[in-house]
């Protein structure tokens, strides 16, 4: 029995070591085109006006395309991404209003009122090389994100998922699950 367990552990190993795709499309591919990133707020942020939040401590940045001095996320290979974003509001009385935004295109929103409201939102979206993603509060704002050395309640997350490409949407006559069988209606 524990022969069997052992072959089957090890077929499971080399499964995730197996590189997935053309340069490298999945996070299991050892580097070789993985992009991801995962950061937080470490300290109390207070927002005026339209601010681009700094996420200041880095958890990973495989690729390196987030930076911790401008707050963003810099597209180095065209493909999926999903993004996460979290926040922790600790203000009374007002409104906590954050946008992710790529390029400046809103693509989702967060939103919490009052002291110690959170909220999170998660998008999957295509990327071109040199596009930008990063978390900015909505204009006319004022709040603060809490955060401490001990305490990260914000975080913004991204990670490269294929090295697919939308073009467009799919025409009347496709069927828009074909490419699960590599086929057209």
């Amino acid at each position: 029995m524990w022969k069997v367990f052992a072959f089957l552990s090890l077929a499971f190993i080399s499964t995730i070591y197996a590189q997935d795709g053309p340069a490298g499309s999945s996070l299991s591919d050892r580097g070789h085109g993985a992009v991801a990133f995962s950061v937080g707020l470490s300290q109390t942020m207070h927002i005026m006006n339209a601010e681009t939040v700094l996420f200041n401590k880095v958890f990973s940045n495989l690729g390196s395309a987030y930076s911790d001095h401008t707050g963003i996320f810099k597209c180095p290979h065209s493909g999926m991404y999903v993004f996460h974003l979290h926040a922790y509001d600790m203000n009374k009385d007002k409104a906590m209003w954050l946008e992710l935004k790529k390029n400046n295109e809103l693509l989702v929103s967060i939103s919490g009122y009052d002291s110690h409201s959170t909220a999170g939102n998660t998008v999957l979206v295509h990327l071109n090389r040199g596009d930008t993603v990063y978390v900015k509060a909505r204009q006319g704002q004022e709040f603060s994100l809490f955060g401490r050395q001990d305490e990260i309640y914000a975080t913004f997350t991204g990670y490269k998922v294929s090295d697919a490409n939308y073009l467009s949407a799919p025409s009347p006559d496709q069927d828009p699950f074909a490419f699960l069988q590599g086929r057209r209606r």
